[in-house]
C-alpha cells in the first residue's frame, strides 16, 4: 500500500510538471535527478560530525556588555546569523614581489595560529554539472558488447526461438586531460581545482578524467607530469604531446590564470598550438573577465567563437565576431575559448563544443607567430612600484571591482582575522549570492597583502593577510552598515573562539586580559578589534575602551611625564571634520575623497594629416556611498558651487536657436551620480514599495548589471527618485538643465569636456561619424558599461554618449528668460500639465557627435521610453 500510494504520488507530481508549468519530459527528468543528487549531498552534509568539540547544537553569540558591567555576560544577544556549513572561495593574493613590501612581524600583523576546517569550494556544482550536459553524449565503444533488449525480443517474436542479439556497449563521447597550470600564482586555486576534478568524475559526463600539471624545469622547457599539487612532484616529466588522442574524443581543459612567464613571453605558444591543432581545447581562468586583458591572454584579440561540428579541433572553430582589434591572423592564429567556472560562462562552450549552431563562446586568438623568449621575472622584481596613499587604493578598486566586490570588502574591513576560511564565513552568512571571482576581486584590487612568504608548497587555506594600510580598513567600514559589520564581527568572534578552543565567555575575558593568555594567540585578534569596535560604536565602542583600558592608562602616564629626553612635553590640538547636511534630515554625512585620471583631447594636424592626442590629468573629487542593499551601491559626487556660461556660442559646429542665448548661471553645491544609473541599482529600487506608478524590474534591451538601465521614461525616473527618497531619507531627484550642463562642463567652454572633439576612445556614440577632422572611431551599437571611459574633471563618468539622460525641466524652445540660480525650469502655471515635454541632454550610444555636445538638448513626451533614454540622479546640499 505504501509503495503503490508512493507511486501515486509520483505520478501526479510528474503530471502537475509537464501540465501546470508546461515542462517538457526531458526537463521533469532533470529536476527528479538534480533533486536527487542536493538530497544525496544534504545526508553527507548531515552525517558530518561538528569540526569544533565547543560547538554545541545551540550556536553561542559574542555578546557585547554594557558600560562599567565586565562582569556581565549575559546581555540580550546580537541575531547573528551562524551558518552549518562554510562556503568555499577562492582567491589569488598579491605576492610580495608585487607589493613591493615585506611582512611585518609586529604582533598585529601576527597571523593566528588556527585550525582551518574544510569546505566546498565550487559554490554552484550541481548547476555547473548540468551546464555540461550537452557535453553527455554515448558512442559505440566498439569493444565491450551488451544484449540488445528490443532487437532480442523482436527476433524472438517472430522466430518463436530465443536467440540473445548483441550490440556494441555505448559509452560517454569524451573523456578529459585536466591539465593544471602549476606556476605560484595557481597555488591559491588548489582546493577548486581538487573539487572541479570530483565534479568531472562522479556525475558520468566523460568517459575518463586525468589531472596533468603543466610545469617548467629549469631551463623554461615546458612539461607535463601526472597528477597535481605535493603528491605528484616526484612524478616523471613528459612532453605535452603525450595527451594527445589518436581518435580526437579527448577534451583538454586548461585550468590557469595565465600570468606565468610563459604566457607572457610566448613560451606556451607552441604547445597551444600542436593541442589545438588536433583536439577540442579550452581554458578555464580562474580570474574574473574584466582582468583577462591583463594577464598573458591580453597579446591576443578578444573573439566569439562557434562550430556546427561536434567535438571538432579548434582550428576548425569559426570566428563569428572580433570584439578586441589586434593584428592576428584570424585563420592561422591559436583559438581558444575561455570561461570561468561560473554557470552562465560555461554553457555556451559546452554547447559549441556539442555542435549546437546558434552557440557562441568567448575566446582569444593568440598568435602563433609569437617567439619564446626569455623570461624577464627577475628584470620585472626590481621595477620601482609608486607609493598608493589609502584613499587612491579604494578608488582604483572601486573603480574596477563588481558591486557584489565592493559589499565583500567592506564586510571583510570588519573581519579581525582574514583568511580563506574566514571569507567563506562571510560569504555563507551575509553574501550566499556572492561568486568565486567576487573574492578574486577583493583580493586582486590591492586592498591586501599576506601576512607570511606564500611558497610552493603552502596551503592556502593557512595563509592569513591584513590590509596594506590600517586606513583602508577604516575607508570600508565607512560605507559598510554597521549592523552587516556587526554581524560579520561576532560571526568571525565565534569561530576563532572555536578554534582557539575557547568558549566564548572566556574568550571575551581573554580579550579583555590579554596579557594573560598566550599572547600569540590572543593579543593580534584584540589590537584589530579594538579598532573595528570603536568605528561601530555604540556598545562596541564602550567595549574597544574596556579591552583598551590598561594601554590607554599607561598612555595617559607618557602624555603627563616629560620623560622623553630631547622632545618638549606633549600637548593636546583640536580640529574639525567636514561633513554636509542634507536638506531633508540632520543625519549627516562624512565625504571621502578620491582620485582619478581625466582625458582631454589635442587635434594635432601634420602633413594634411590630424592626430588624435590624449592627454591624461590626475584630479580629485569628494563623494559619498549610498548603500542600496543587496551589494549595490550608489556613488554620489559633490559638485561645487559656481558660475558658468550656458548654452553654445553661434559659431559652434552642430549648434543651433535652442541652445541660446548663452547666459550666465550661478549653481549651488549639489550632488549628483559618479555613473548612470545601472540595472542593478535600477532592480533594486525599483524593488521598493511603490509611490506613484508601477516600475518594471528588467526594462533595458541589452542586458548586465553594470550596464546603464535603459527605456526609462520620465515619469518612471521621477518614480525612481521618489522611492530611492523614500528608502534613504535623502531628497533625490533628477538634475535641473543647469545643473547638467554645469557637472557636464566641469570648468569648459568647448564643445566637449575632452575638448574640441570627442573620439570613441573615451565614450561611446556613433563613432562612424565624426564632428571635426578626427579619424572615424568604432560605433558599437550598444550600451557600455558604466566607468569604461575616464571621467571628466568632475570625476563623472559617461556625460557625453551612452545614454540620454531625463532632466527635471519642462522643455522651452530657448534659453530665452531661463532661470539664472541653478534651478529647473517649471512654469508654475502649467506644473500639472503633465503633457508638456521633458528635457533630455548627454546623447547616446546611437547618436552622432554633434548630439552629444555639452550644450545639446534634446527632448521628448514624458511617457515616451526608448533604448537610448537613461538617467543620472541629483540630490541638494544644505546651504
Amino acid at each position: 500500500m505504501k509503495s503503490s500510494a508512493t507511486n501515486n504520488q509520483f505520478n501526479q507530481l510528474i503530471a502537475a510538471l509537464g501540465t501546470d508549468l508546461e515542462l517538457t519530459g526531458e526537463q521533469i527528468a532533470d529536476i527528479i535527478w538534480f533533486s536527487q543528487k542536493r538530497l544525496e549531498i544534504s545526508n553527507i552534509q548531515n552525517d558530518t560530525p561538528s569540526q569544533s568539540k565547543n560547538k554545541s547544537n545551540t550556536p553561542e553569540k559574542l555578546n557585547i556588555p554594557p558600560t562599567n558591567t565586565p562582569a556581565n555576560l549575559n546581555t540580550p544577544p546580537i541575531n547573528t546569523p551562524t551558518p552549518a556549513k562554510p562556503a568555499s572561495a577562492e582567491i589569488y593574493p598579491k605576492t610580495q614581489e608585487q607589493t613591493q613590501e615585506k611582512p611585518q612581524t609586529s604582533s598585529k600583523n601576527k597571523p593566528l595560529p588556527l585550525r582551518v576546517p574544510d569546505a566546498p569550494s565550487l559554490r554552484e556544482p550541481l548547476t555547473l554539472a548540468q551546464v555540461l550536459k550537452p557535453l553527455m553524449r554515448r558512442v559505440e565503444s566498439g569493444r565491450k558488447t551488451v544484449l540488445d533488449e528490443t532487437a532480442t525480443v523482436e527476433r524472438t517474436a517472430a522466430e518463436r526461438i530465443c536467440i540473445p542479439i548483441l550490440k556494441s556497449e555505448p559509452e560517454p563521447w569524451l573523456d578529459v586531460a585536466l591539465v593544471v597550470d602549476e606556476s605560484k600564482s595557481m597555488l591559491i586555486w588548489r582546493h577548486t581545482i581538487w573539487e572541479l576534478k570530483k565534479l568531472l568524475e562522479h556525475y558520468g559526463v566523460f568517459r575518463d578524467v586525468r589531472a596533468w600539471g603543466l610545469v617548467t624545469d629549469e631551463n623554461g622547457q615546458i612539461y607535463i607530469r601526472p597528477g597535481i599539487g605535493k603528491n605528484a612532484l616526484q612524478q616523471r616529466l613528459a612532453s605535452h604531446r603525450e595527451i594527445l588522442d589518436p581518435n580526437r574524443r579527448r577534451l583538454i581543459l586548461l585550468a590557469s590564470d595565465c600570468v606565468a612567464a610563459i604566457w607572457r613571453n610566448g613560451a606556451i605558444n607552441q604547445v597551444l598550438t600542436d593541442w589545438t591543432n588536433a583536439q577540442p581545447v579550452a581554458i578555464i581562468q580562474m580570474l574574473p573577465d574584466w582582468l583577462w586583458l591583463k594577464t598573458g591572454l591580453g597579446l591576443g584579440t578578444s573573439v566569439n567563437l562557434a562550430s556546427l561540428t561536434p567535438g571538432i579541433a579548434n582550428k576548425h572553430l569559426l570566428v563569428k565576431k572580433q570584439l578586441l582589434w589586434k593584428d592576428i591572423n584570424l585563420n592561422t592564429g591559436i583559438k581558444i575559448p575561455v570561461f570561468t567556472l561560473e554557470p552562465d560562462k560555461a554553457l555556451p562552450w559546452s554547447q559549441m563544443v556539442a555542435g549546437k549552431s546558434d552557440a557562441v563562446a568567448s575566446g582569444f586568438v593568440l598568435s602563433s607567430a609569437i617567439s619564446s623568449k626569455p623570461s624577464h621575472s627577475k628584470q620585472a622584481t626590481q621595477t620601482t612600484i609608486p607609493q598608493i596613499n589609502p584613499q587612491e587604493r579604494v578608488y582604483r578598486f572601486r573603480m574596477t571591482a563588481s558591486p557584489m566586490g565592493r559589499k565583500l570588502a567592506g564586510l571583510l574591513a570588519a573581519a579581525p582575522v582574514i583568511n580563506l576560511p574566514v571569507v567563506r564565513l562571510i560569504q555563507e552568512t551575509l553574501l550566499p549570492e556572492s561568486r568565486q571571482v567576487h573574492v578574486a576581486e577583493v583580493f586582486l584590487g590591492g586592498l591586501l597583502k599576506p601576512l607570511t612568504p606564500i611558497e610552493a608548497d603552502t596551503l592556502p587555506d593557512t595563509v592569513q593577510y591584513d590590509f596594506m594600510d590600517d586606513e583602508i580598513r577604516g575607508i570600508l567600514l565607512e560605507s559598510a552598515p554597521v549592523k552587516d559589520s556587526a554581524d560579520i564581527f561576532n560571526a568571525v568572534s565565534l569561530y576563532v573562539a572555536a578554534e582557539l578552543g575557547k568558549s566564548l565567555q572566556d574568550f571575551v575575558a581573554l580579550l579583555k586580559a590579554p596579557e594573560e593568555a598566550d599572547s600569540e594567540q590572543v593579543k593580534p585578534f584584540a589590537e584589530v578589534a579594538i579598532k573595528i569596535l570603536k568605528r561601530l560604536g555604540g556598545e562596541y565602542g564602550a567595549f574597544a575602551e574596556e579591552i583598551e583600558g590598561k594601554s590607554q592608562t599607561d598612555t595617559e602616564n607618557i602624555e603627563k611625564s616629560e620623560v622623553i629626553k630631547g622632545f618638549p612635553p606633549l600637548q593636546n590640538f583640536e580640529f574639525r571634520i567636514r561633513t554636509v547636511s542634507f536638506q531633508e534630515k540632520t543625519a549627516d554625512i562624512n565625504l571621502q575623497t578620491f582620485t582619478f585620471e581625466s582625458a582631454t583631447i589635442e587635434l594635432r594636424k601634420s602633413e594634411g594629416d590630424t592626430e588624435v592626442i590624449i592627454h591624461r590629468h590626475l584630479q580629485q573629487s569628494q563623494y559619498f556611498i549610498e548603500d542600496l542593499g543587496n551589494g549595490i551601491e550608489l556613488e554620489m559626487v559633490l559638485i561645487p558651487d559656481g558660475t558658468f556660461t550656458m548654452g553654445a556660442p553661434e559659431h559652434e559646429k552642430g549648434s543651433d536657436n535652442s541652445e541660446r542665448p548663452q547666459h550666465r548661471a550661478t549653481v549651488p553645491s549639489f550632488f549628483i551620480g559618479k555613473y548612470q544609473v545601472t540595472q542593478a541599482q535600477w532592480r533594486v529600487v525599483a524593488n521598493l514599495p511603490q509611490v506613484e506608478r508601477k516600475l518594471k524590474l528588467e526594462p533595458s534591451l541589452f542586458k548586465g548589471d553594470n550596464l546603464p538601465v535603459e527605456k526609462i521614461s520620465w515619469y518612471d525616473a521621477v518614480e525612481f527618485c521618489a522611492r530611492l527618497s523614500n528608502h534613504t531619507g535623502k531628497k533625490y531627484r533628477l538634475p535641473s538643465e543647469a545643473e547638467w550642463e554645469y557637472a557636464c562642463r566641469a570648468g569648459t567652454t568647448t564643445p566637449f569636456h575632452f575638448g574640441e572633439t570627442i573620439t570613441s576612445e573615451l565614450a561611446n556614440y556613433r563613432a562612424n561619424k565624426t564632428f571635426a577632422d578626427e579619424p572615424k572611431g568604432e560605433y558599437r551599437e550598444q550600451t557600455t558599461p558604466a566607468g569604461q571611459f575616464p571621467p571628466n574633471s568632475f570625476g563623472l563618468h559617461d556625460m557625453h554618449g551612452n545614454v540620454w539622460e531625463w532632466c527635471l525641466d519642462y522643455y522651452h524652445g530657448n534659453h530665452e528668460g531661463a532661470p539664472i540660480d541653478g534651478s529647473a525650469w517649471i512654469d508654475p502655471y502649467n506644473y500639472n500639465n503633465d503633457n508638456r515635454y521633458r528635457v533630455l541632454r548627454g546623447g547616446s550610444w546611437f547618436n552622432i557627435p554633434g548630439f552629444c555636445r555639452s550644450a545639446f538638448r534634446y527632448v521628448d513626451s514624458p511617457d515616451v521610453v526608448d533604448l537610448i533614454f537613461g538617467l543620472r540622479v541629483a540630490c541638494g546640499v544644505a546651504p
